[in-house]
């Protein structure tokens, strides 16, 4: 009789653990598809808070006796740009010359927001191009294309 009451009492006892089992495995399957859901959302958050690469507009003024046009230009940049800074430097901060003014001997330099002021490094170091002396000097830095071409015309420098 008693070791009858004992198998009872192993049977129940088994039979709740195997319930206790399955609970645990559905509470945990239900946790996961939560987190994955909690991790869905975060990485979508991050994606779209992912910031997008503003230009800015380097106005800039040359001194120089000789006259330059915008190919040499914009290749003199490039080249002091990577040498100074490497290749990546470059092709994050992208520099172009969008407008050069020969008569006046000004010009707009466009580049990302992030890389201006490698680029502004740059053009203080370029000394000559081609044997040419000459000496870049940055006006204003701004935001739009249209500004630019408006502080390059209102500005007087000394050429």
């Amino acid at each position: 009789m008693v070791q009858g009451i004992l198998v009872y009492i192993a049977l129940i006892i088994s039979i709740v653990s195997l319930l206790i089992v399955l609970l645990m495995y559905s509470l945990i399957k239900r946790i996961r598809l939560q987190l994955d859901l909690i991790i869905k959302k975060d990485v979508e958050e991050a994606l779209t808070k992912v910031k997008k690469i503003r230009r800015r507009y380097i106005v800039f003024s040359i001194i120089s006796e000789h006259d330059f046009d915008k190919r040499e230009l914009e290749k003199a940049i490039r080249k002091k740009l990577a040498l100074l800074y490497g290749i990546i430097s470059l092709a994050k901060a992208d520099p172009q010359l969008v407008f050069y003014d020969p008569r006046l001997k000004k010009g707009v330099i466009r580049t990302s927001h992030v890389m201006k002021d490698y680029v502004l490094a740059a053009l203080s170091i370029i000394r000559n191009i081609n044997e040419k002396q000459l000496l870049i000097i940055p006006i204003k830095t701004t935001g739009t294309i249209k500004k630019a071409k408006k502080i390059m015309y209102t500005i007087k420098t000394k050429t």
